[in-house]
């Protein structure tokens, strides 16, 4: 039986005190995740004057993920270049021992 261990923050967003509670150990990776966020409220905030906050968090929830859809496309996008040098690689190596 594996366990897993949690670890809780508090930390505010958006006026708001919430206690984050995570599997990830690394507090390094907690703090830049949580400093993602209050950048991306912040940008949300700045572009949505006098929206609620779950309208805000709305924003900031769509912007990540155009973030993410277009790293995903750029990360396959390069696997896509890495497979076909590789192919190309290969087909000169066999070319050359027969």
């Amino acid at each position: 039986m594996t366990t897993t261990k949690i670890s809780t923050t508090e930390i505010k967003l958006l006026g708001q005190r919430i206690v984050l509670k995570s599997s990830e150990t690394d507090p390094e990776i907690i703090a830049q995740v949580v400093q993602l966020v209050t950048l991306k409220l912040s940008e949300a905030e700045s572009r949505s004057r006098g929206a609620a906050p779950h309208q805000v968090a709305l924003v900031a929830l769509l912007d990540l993920a155009e973030e993410y859809v277009n790293a995903k496309k750029r990360a396959l996008d390069f696997k896509q270049q890495l497979d076909d040098k590789s192919s190309h690689l290969l087909s000169w190596v066999e070319a050359e021992f027969k």
